[in-house]
């Protein structure tokens, strides 16, 4: 996830997640066990504004792509823009942009069928290192 965060420019100030664990239950029907998984990911402490947020999803978009990795999922809205892909060998990647604007980039190991949730109490934490250029209004 490094490599991802620091792909854009101008360069953002990051954090590492702590790591997170967990299990996806069986669809009923489909599946007969549980589903491990771990993810790990950077928290970004750069201030994103709101009118960066989908100009910071098109850059994290187009490395993955050059990275040669599948695109599952944009969402290009400018209320909570994000992306997600997928590896060669099954990881899960997703960039997600919080309520109060903290920025989350996170990669799952392969057996998970959705986007990682933090446990409670593992939010990102609010951004608070202001760029001239990620932070400007406008």
């Amino acid at each position: 996830m490094g490599d991802t965060v620091d792909a854009v420019r101008p360069a953002l100030v990051w954090r590492v997640a702590g790591p997170r664990v967990g299990a996806r239950l069986p669809l009923p029907g489909r599946e007969s066990e549980a589903h491990w998984y771990v993810a790990r990911g950077r928290d970004l402490l750069t201030v994103v504004s709101p009118f960066r947020w989908v100009e910071l999803a098109g850059a994290v978009e187009r490395h993955w792509r050059r990275q040669g990795w599948t695109i599952t999922s944009v969402n290009a809205g400018r209320d909570r823009p994000g992306v997600a892909a997928v590896t060669r060998d099954g990881y899960q990647l997703a960039l997600v942009i919080g309520e109060f604007g903290e920025v989350a980039v996170t990669a799952a190991s392969p057996g998970v069928a959705g986007p990682v949730r933090r446990a409670a109490g593992g939010a990102a934490p609010l951004p608070e290192v202001h760029c001239p250029y990620w932070s400007s209004p406008v």
